[in-house]
């Protein structure tokens, strides 16, 4: 039997084993004593620990990846409901597959959390000699996808690249392009703080419910000819603050409250820097920023808008009465972006909720100042020009976004409201940081709070 073969086979029974043992469960709640059944036994031989010996990541496992150890994952990963896989500080992981077409993915009904340090970063990557900006949008591998069980995900001084492609049988995104995070229940916790994410093939994260804590990261050139980076659906709470993107193929950031969840979508986004988004999706039917759409509420504050294809757009079928965008600096080079800093499609709607303290003018005014960026290098021919615009258009090295003395964004932000409030049980070197508005606009304000990334 090949590898492939092999491969499949196991997952097979993986799958069949939890769906009989699913079956035994239903039975037994006409019992009298339901409880005695138990489906995920820790001591179920079919689960893997992780030990010392332990190099190569597939099939059901649980445990810790050791601290500056590099582990190849060679298959599917999989976290089964009730388990966990936590990383230390210093852990590679390469995704190098088993040589078949399909890229292997983590695949989590349980836990996964990994845990680096500013000192000790882990990376989630492919093998090195691919790892080009040809290949950022080749969907390698199929990054991190949950299901209804997932208990929890945590991202934490983590760079993960080139993530997408099409799910293999058996996965949550069998026969479909994969999210490089996708997550199903609205009782799922989802921290990703100070991580640097750089290259997918369509969403780079789908929360489909959760509650949210995505603050102080880097987002890079998201989604080849559409997606979103951060797509949130219905039942999904939480916050999105001190981040900086760059190079987005549509939205940076769109809440909807689209699905079956009885919880509405709810997001706080404040206090990012957005540039140069929105170009790779065709057309006008779009935002390239911040989007609200489809009963989703919340606010948009303190957020700095450079050169995207439209502003912030708020969508007539939004709950318009439960959503605020103020005190956001907009910038644009080109006439073309200005006339959509309120989006042609949607003015009414956007026009409706827009406060009295957004900055914003005509081709040139309020420059932000950032300390090293000529922010009017790009031709609308760049911009325009698809997956062949400039490559340093949508990298955030070696630029430095921080705001310089003088700066319009400085001082002009609101401070007096408070982030989504969202209860989470995670606890330790798990827990969310929950980040307090800036009186400084973007992602970098002067008094060095924000984003620690460069």
């Amino acid at each position: 039997m090949n590898r492939m073969n092999h491969m499949n086979t196991k997952k097979y029974f993986y799958h069949l084993s939890l769906a009989l043992l699913l079956i035994v469960a239903i039975s037994a709640c006409n019992d009298d004593n339901p409880a005695s059944v138990v489906i995920d036994d820790p001591d179920d031989e079919t689960v893997v620990t992780i030990t010392d010996q332990i190099s190569q990541l597939e099939g059901p496992m649980r445990g810790v990846l050791l601290s500056g150890k590099t582990y190849e994952l060679v298959g599917d990963l999989i976290i089964p409901e009730g388990e966990e896989i936590v990383l230390e500080p210093g852990v590679t992981i390469i995704a190098v597959g088993d040589g078949g077409d399909i890229g292997p993915e983590i695949t989590v009904h349980g836990s996964f959390h990994s845990l680096g340090t500013r000192q000790n970063p882990n990376l989630l990557s492919v093998p090195a000699n691919i790892r080009t900006h040809e290949n950022r949008f080749a969907g390698l591998w199929g990054g991190i996808q949950g299901s209804e069980t997932t208990a929890s995900i945590v991202l934490k001084w983590t760079r993960m690249e080139y993530t997408g492609g099409e799910g293999g049988p058996g996965t949550p995104r069998a026969g479909r392009i994969r999210y490089g995070i996708w997550t199903l229940s609205d009782q799922t916790e989802v921290v990703i703080e100070d991580s640097w994410f750089y290259g997918s093939k369509d969403d780079f994260y789908r929360p489909v419910g959760g509650k949210l804590n995505i603050v102080r990261n880097i987002f890079e050139e998201m989604g080849e000819d559409g997606g979103d980076i951060i797509n949130v659906k219905g039942g999904t709470v939480g916050n999105i603050a001190y981040n900086l993107v760059i190079g987005g193929a549509t939205n940076a950031f769109k809440p909807s409250d689209d699905g079956e969840s009885t919880i509405q979508s709810t997001i706080g986004i404040y206090n990012n820097t957005i540039l140069n988004s929105g170009y790779r999706r065709a057309g006008l039917n779009r935002g390239a920023n911040i989007n609200f759409e489809n009963g989703a509420r919340g606010f948009a504050y303190n957020n700095i808008l450079v050169n995207n294809k439209r502003g912030i757009r708020v969508l007539d079928d939004s709950d318009l009465s439960n959503i605020d965008i103020d005190y956001n600096l907009y910038y644009a080079t080109h006439q073309e972006m200005a006339d959509e800093f309120i989006p042609t499609d949607s003015e009414g709607s956007t026009l409706q909720v827009l406060g009295e303290n957004n900055i914003f003018g005509n081709p040139g005014d309020y420059n932000p100042l950032f300390v090293n960026y000529d922010i009017d290098r790009y031709s609308m021919d760049d911009y325009n020009a698809g997956e062949t615009q400039p490559l340093e258009m949508n990298i955030a090295s070696p630029w430095n976004f921080r705001l310089q003395n003088g700066s319009p964004a400085i001082g002009a932000g609101r401070t007096n409201f408070e982030p989504v409030p969202v209860t989470f049980t995670l606890t330790g070197d798990a827990a969310p940081t929950i980040m307090q508005p800036s009186a400084d606009l973007g992602a970098y304000p002067s008094n060095g709070g924000g984003l620690l990334l460069n």
